[in-house]
């Protein structure tokens, strides 16, 4: 089979506006087709495209024709010669999401994604149409918001977080174009940026929004009040929907939403896979082991070890799911690799159901010493 796979030129992403408009409340899908946000855009006809697939920088998008047989096979060699082979779009980029319309394509994902069946990721989409707070009377003293804007960002007094900056270009293009068209407010304390929400993207009346707090300043609802602000700033300025996408486990960013006005639109499924296969292994093994699988996770972990180097939490995880299924030695020996390469969560570790078939032994006791004094010399 010959297959064919084709860049569209940015002016020709008009052509799939009809291909996506079932998935339409993707803000993003009409901001990279309208040029406002960074993408790029594949078919397999360039006159008359049948089917797509959309990369920017929220995510992947893939919709159309899914009996598409030549389409499928191209995008599979493009997912692995490019993506996975590192060539992506936005600098570390080290997995890919992706969305879809209609469900059937689950059904070719064992040709697109042969080498990396992908892992589900249940999300939630809200939208605010009416400010529920008055975010400037709940605001603690000695903390301000502010519009972020060229003023802003030229404050030689603040220490201004790059991830600010670089949500900006990787979401508009550029500093200056986010200064053009996009719009964000931070919450400042003392000389410090601690809370701000960005736009993600824009496409007439409607916009997406982020938020994003400093790791020392969370658990306060300042997330809340900086995004409120946006909100408040949005609804003034003539938005009529304001979005905001979220992960189903991500309750801190839903609590945000809903104080702030949000309300639950629809919810979806991101479809995920690493870039690197042995983090892809061990992603897998971890949502079965989620999933009380204990036994397929422990095969999953044990391949990706085998293959690379991976994060020290997969090992407490293969440890863990080894002691769910009574495997005493195997338990042992991935939670003192876990140890050796960084896990000190003592606590968590105590009070885990499955280590208890350990408690009580030299080699358990030897683990937590050896955990206590890796915490003692982080501190």
């Amino acid at each position: 089979m010959i297959a064919f796979i084709y860049e569209l030129d940015k002016i020709d992403y008009h052509k799939v506006r009809h291909i996506f408009a079932p998935i339409d409340y993707q803000l993003t899908i009409r901001a990279v087709i309208e040029g406002t946000c960074p993408g790029k855009v594949y078919v397999d006809d360039i006159d008359n495209p049948n089917s797509a697939f959309i990369c920017s920088c929220e995510g992947n998008y893939l919709a159309g024709e899914t009996d598409n047989d030549s389409f499928n096979v191209a995008l599979r060699d493009f997912i692995v010669n490019t993506i996975f082979a590192g060539e992506t779009l936005w600098v570390d980029e080290d997995y890919l999401v992706v969305c879809i319309h209609p469900d059937r394509w689950t059904a070719k994902f064992d040709v697109i994604f042969e080498t990396r069946p992908p892992q589900q990721l249940p999300r939630k989409y809200f939208t605010c149409t009416e400010l529920k707070i008055d975010w400037r009377a709940k605001l603690p003293q000695g903390f301000s918001i502010h519009r972020v804007d060229q003023k802003f960002l030229e404050r030689t007094d603040l220490e201004i977080p790059e991830h600010i900056t670089n949500w900006m270009r990787s979401n508009w293009g550029s500093v200056d174009a986010f200064k053009e068209r996009g719009f964000g407010f931070a919450m400042v304390h003392g000389n410090k940026v601690v809370s701000w929400c960005i736009a993600d993207c824009v496409s007439g009346t409607e916009c997406e929004v982020g938020i994003r707090t400093h790791e020392d300043y969370r658990r306060r609802g300042l997330a809340t009040l900086t995004t409120a602000a946006t909100v408040d700033y949005c609804l003034s300025s003539g938005f009529t929907k304001i979005g905001w996408h979220s992960n189903e486990e991500n309750l801190g960013s839903i609590g945000t939403a809903e104080k702030v006005g949000f309300v639950l639109t629809r919810e979806y499924i991101w479809h995920y896979c690493m870039v690197d296969e042995a983090t892809h292994l061990a992603e897998t093994g971890m949502r079965l082991f989620l999933a009380e699988q204990c036994k397929e996770a422990l095969e999953c972990f044990e391949k990706s070890f085998a293959m690379g180097d991976v994060a020290y939490w997969f090992y407490h995880l293969a440890a863990l799911s080894a002691a769910s299924l009574g495997e005493r030695d195997t338990a042992l020996r991935y939670i003192n690799i876990a140890v050796d390469q960084g896990w000190t969560h003592f606590e968590y570790t105590m009070n885990r159901e499955e280590f208890k078939i350990l408690h009580g032994t030299e080699e358990w006791q030897a683990v937590l010493k050896r955990m206590q004094e890796k915490d003692d010399e982080s501190q």
